[in-house]
């Protein structure tokens, strides 16, 4: 009886202990299972909000690029709109030969798709299809879209027109935002998509003025086509950018809408996400089933996911970032980047001047058709890395485009040390350049140079400036540098077509492609 007595009270322990081992196992397996439940519904919201969150950052580079887009039509309109000679020729007098030289300017040189000229009393006088310019009058009725943006710049104009002897003038557009005194969107015309810029013909010395009443309108346009969208997706390198004009959007693909003045959908532009493509479940899996194994590595299997999102998220965003401000093939900064700093540099004159160096290579077209686009790559990475390394940590280079670039300058802006400067970048340029075929390229560098604030302390003036500056180095002969305060007064800028031979045939080709 006794040993029976002990061994009943050895068994009744040993049960004991195996429930409680397995209400342990049952209770870890419980709680194993509702932490992987947790740690994959932390996952799904992870993966969902770090894919909303790119997405919006996609979305708001985009719209920063677009606005960009917007904003240039309207500053090349104003080589044409603000002007006495283009008020006696468009709105005091009408004058066919005028309108033809100013449509194929901004067909030829910034390639406007289609322009159009609309009279004060609602009246298109003209209109250009490609290269061809149509002299006629019918009402602008006709075209209820049109005529919607022509109400709504009147009443812009209205607010920005001043009395001035002998009619009337407008406010000075310096230092104004476009949307104050220019009508920019979207619009379809000739049954296409195109985003506009609409700007009403006003005096820029007042040796003109305006009549009373509503004001001549220059419209222009640039179709939604595969150019322009290469020329957007160049700053963005989204993956699949197309712009679809169907009502249906796909729900899978980001996207965003746009409509015209009246709120009519236009179409949307449309891209393919890679944070939305990207899933992070194959990395989430083993890590729940390393927690299945033990708790405590389930705990630092949390902590390291977390701390792996945050690096994807915060890599996501500094690779997106790097994209929105540099150009893809140089390497170097891109339009916006340079927009940022000029407008950081305007903000800190007079204190610490700068100079705007606009450098436009020399020949360049005749080493694509001679050699190939590849050949010419190779020509922009060369050509990029020379003036950065003449440039080297005293100011910003900047591709804004095809073979264009931009310099902002801080060291000194004397114009010995400056003249010193582009010497050196045009003789860096012009050495020669080895191609991967065995062959060589040799280019030239013209400049154009303008001064803040000795020139101007507008952004988009001394951009303007400098362009102009620009325009009279390649009219000169190329290969050289000029300064604005040397460009003789009433010249502000030589259109391409003034300029001689095969060169002005290979800038008027590079700005229409463009």
């Amino acid at each position: 009886m006794t040993e029976f007595r002990r061994r009943y009270s050895d068994q009744a322990p040993k049960l004991a202990r195996q429930h409680i081992s397995r209400l342990a196992f049952l209770l870890a397996a419980l709680l194993i299972a509702v932490t992987s439940v947790s740690l994959m519904f932390v996952g799904f919201v992870a993966t969902r909000a770090s894919t909303q969150q790119a997405i919006e950052n996609e979305k708001r580079l985009f719209q920063s690029v677009l606005s960009d887009q917007l904003r240039a039509i309207v500053r090349e309109q104003i080589r044409v709109t603000s002007s006495d000679t283009s008020v006696e020729k468009l709105v005091r007098s009408f004058s066919p030969d005028y309108v033809q030289s100013s449509f194929d300017r901004l067909w030829t040189v910034y390639g406007h798709s289609k322009i159009m000229l609309i009279s004060g009393g609602g009246k298109v006088l003209a209109e250009s299809f490609e290269d061809y310019t149509h002299i006629i009058e019918r009402p602008l009725g006709e075209v209820p879209e049109l005529q919607t943006i022509a109400d709504k710049l009147n009443s812009k104009y209205a607010m920005n027109r001043v009395r001035v002897p002998g009619g009337y003038g407008h406010l000075s557009l310096q230092g104004s935002d476009p949307e104050t005194y220019a009508m920019m969107g979207f619009v379809r015309i000739d049954g296409k998509p195109a985003l506009y810029g609409a700007m009403p013909v006003i005096p820029d010395k007042f040796e003109k003025t305006l009549p009373d009443g509503p004001p001549t309108i220059l419209l222009s346009a640039r179709y939604i086509d595969d150019a322009l969208l290469k020329t957007i997706n160049s700053q963005l390198d989204f993956a699949g950018f197309s712009f679809s004009e169907s009502a249906t959007l796909s729900a899978e693909v980001p996207s965003l809408p746009v409509a015209n003045e009246s709120g009519v959908p236009v179409g949307a532009f449309q891209w393919d996400s890679d944070s939305a493509s990207t899933s992070l479940w194959p990395t989430i899996i083993p890590v729940i089933a390393l927690l299945s194994v033990a708790l405590a590595a389930m705990a630092f299997g949390i902590a390291w996911r977390i701390g792996q999102l945050t690096s994807s998220l915060q890599a996501s965003e500094r690779q997106n970032r790097f994209l929105a401000l540099h150009d893809t093939l140089s390497g170097l900064g891109n339009r916006l980047l340079f927009n940022r700093v000029m407008e950081t540099s305007v903000k800190e004159l007079p204190d610490k001047s700068f100079a705007v160096l606009h450098c436009d290579l020399d020949k360049f077209k005749l080493v694509n058709d001679t050699y190939g686009h590849a050949a010419g790559d190779t020509v922009i990475k060369t050509v990029a890395t020379r003036l950065q390394e003449v440039i080297g940590n005293h100011g910003l280079v900047c591709r804004i485009g095809g073979d264009e670039f931009m310099v902002i300058y801080r060291k000194a802006t004397s114009r010995n040390h400056l003249s010193s400067l582009c010497g050196d970048l045009i003789s860096s340029v012009h050495n020669p350049i080895a191609l991967s075929d065995g062959n060589t390229a040799q280019v030239g560098l013209s400049i154009g140079i303008a001064l803040a604030p000795d020139d101007g302390t507008d952004p988009e003036q001394i951009i303007c400036l400098a362009d102009a500056a620009l325009y009279h180095s390649k009219a000169l002969g190329r290969s050289r540098y000029t300064f604005h305060s040397d460009v003789p007064a009433g010249n502000g800028g030589t259109p391409a077509e003034t300029l001689s031979g095969h060169d002005a045939q290979e800038d008027a080709q590079r700005e229409r492609s463009a």
